[in-house]
């Protein structure tokens, strides 16, 4: 039995899968906001706060963690200049899902997935 095992799937294969999540993790953490489907945006909010997870403490296994994950060392140095003082004393729910209704086009359910807390990126020299 699999009890509360939760799977994220899509009709396209595990691979695809991996790299849907590993492409919308990255440009949320790059952009600080995401704008998709409400099913991505609820599919990819427990792997956000994972990786969030890891990024409060800085040791060798937490990066490679990230690195195997994420594979973008823009994101890793960011993680922990800007993220890591932020969150580091909140305990979960680091990010939000907000639903913004249909899309006109094709009628599918639009989400938006956001911080909690606001995060401010530090401009680079």
């Amino acid at each position: 039995m699999r009890h509360r095992v939760k799977k994220i799937k899509f009709s396209n294969g595990i691979d695809a899968n991996r790299a849907r999540v590993r492409k919308l993790a990255v440009n949320f953490f790059l952009k600080g906001k995401l704008t998709t489907t409400l099913s991505k945006a609820k599919a990819i909010k427990p792997v956000i706060e994972r990786l969030i997870e890891k990024m409060k403490i800085r040791t060798e296994a937490n990066v490679n963690y990230l690195k195997q994950k994420l594979d973008n060392k823009e994101v890793i140095e960011m993680a922990y200049k800007d993220i890591s003082p932020i969150i580091a004393k909140i305990n979960g729910g680091y990010v939000r899902v907000v639903k913004l209704g249909q899309r006109e086009s094709d009628g599918a359910e639009v989400g938006r997935i956001e911080w909690v807390y606001p995060i401010i990126k530090q401009k680079q020299i």
